[in-house]
């Protein structure tokens, strides 16, 4: 079995920083541990269950997270860095002739566009998160959930794959106040629902108005205290009930019903919460047809702002809408520290319109 490796090396270096992508990332004098560290985890778990034949690209780009793990990869390109679009885009081709089993890669929706322009439904691919943003339904729910995936997909006799949305933010609809993916196309994923993302779904008709009404019961309690309000239309409407500009897509703080910080970096949250007595309190929503809560768009509640925080600070928002939306899709949380996943799962306290809530459970893989 040949397998192809493609690791973007910058892949969700610009969400701890607020950049909402990774485009706008300065890269240092060497490639970030984020993205290398999610298909570590990926590879691990794929390689207790088969032994393929490696094909990946240079340096960064796959080969020296294979040679660590003591594979002896098939290596295409030029060590670059840094390496760009047009590097993931040129490998992506090479590879396509090479015969492959199936291509994984690391990295966001950007990247899953790559993918498509370069490979279209050519051959199977499967995508380990480590972007930013995180809306194609290509993706692992985790880089473990991407590696099982994997590994049961060439492991069987029957390789099932079907196509599978690449998706990515909708800047015109981000304009206009909604949050919204744009469909790019398709790329062939082996499927297994215990395993694989969902497609971000659109809000319900309606949805605003729910989400309004339940800000509104809520904005109360906001207008004392330090609150850390996350991204989406949900609690946008929280930001639009006590009247703040806030972010659509970032992790705002208010402080006594005002804005103290506008679509905060990891850094300044992380200032904040240092020495602080009184509670801090957290207002998410899950992502519409994933279920994602956290590790999904929140980039600046790293590990260690989630660690200094606590579960008991985290109060979801849902709507009746979002939550039928969902269906049988688990609540997730998926940080990047396997310890503050477990600290964070299990029972959450859910609201879903005034006077109303439900019990809900996080999952972490």
């Amino acid at each position: 079995m040949r397998v192809g490796l493609l690791i973007n090396p910058i892949a969700g270096a610009g969400g701890p920083l607020a950049l909402h992508g990774s485009d706008a990332f300065c890269p240092g004098a060497a490639p970030p541990a984020w993205a290398a560290g999610r298909a570590e985890e990926a590879l691990r778990v794929l390689l207790a269950g088969c032994a393929p034949l490696w094909v990946c690209g240079a340096g960064a780009m796959g080969e020296d997270l294979l040679r660590a793990l003591g594979q002896v990869p098939e290596v295409l390109g030029e060590r670059r860095w840094p390496s760009t679009a047009q590097d993931t885009r040129r490998l992506v081709a090479q590879m396509r002739a090479q015969d492959l089993a199936l291509l994984l890669f690391v990295g966001g929706d950007g990247t899953a566009r790559d993918m498509l322009d370069a490979v279209g439904e050519a051959l199977p691919v499967l995508g380990i998160p480590a972007g930013v943003k995180l809306q194609s339904a290509c993706f692992g729910v985790s880089p473990r959930a991407a590696g099982r995936l994997a590994a049961a997909f060439l492991s069987g006799q029957r390789r099932l794959s079907e196509a599978r949305e690449v998706l990515d933010l909708d800047e015109a609809a981000l304009g206009q106040g909604r949050v919204q993916a744009r469909l790019y196309g398709q790329l062939r994923t082996p499927v297994d629902a215990r395993w694989l993302q969902g497609r971000k779904s659109r809000s319900e008709a309606g949805d605003a108005v729910d989400a309004e009404r339940l800000a509104h019961s809520l904005a109360p309690q906001l207008r004392q205290g330090l609150h850390l309000i996350g991204p989406g239309s949900t609690t946008w409407a929280l930001k639009q009930a006590l009247g703040l500009d806030g972010s659509l897509i970032g992790v705002d703080v208010v402080v006594d019903g005002r804005l103290e910080l506008r679509d905060a970096d990891e850094a300044r949250l992380w200032e904040l919460l240092q020495g602080r007595q009184a509670p801090a309190r957290l207002w998410l929503t899950a992502i519409g047809g994933q279920g994602h809560v956290l590790g999904r768009g929140n980039a600046p509640l790293s590990p260690r702002v989630l660690r200094a925080l606590g579960p008991q600070a985290l109060t979801l928002l849902i709507t009746p809408r979002k939550l039928q939306a969902l269906g049988g899709a688990q609540l997730r949380v998926d940080s990047g520290s396997a310890a503050v996943d477990a600290l964070y799962a299990g029972p959450v306290r859910a609201l879903t319109g005034p006077r109303e809530q439900a019990m809900l459970r996080l999952v972490a893989d």
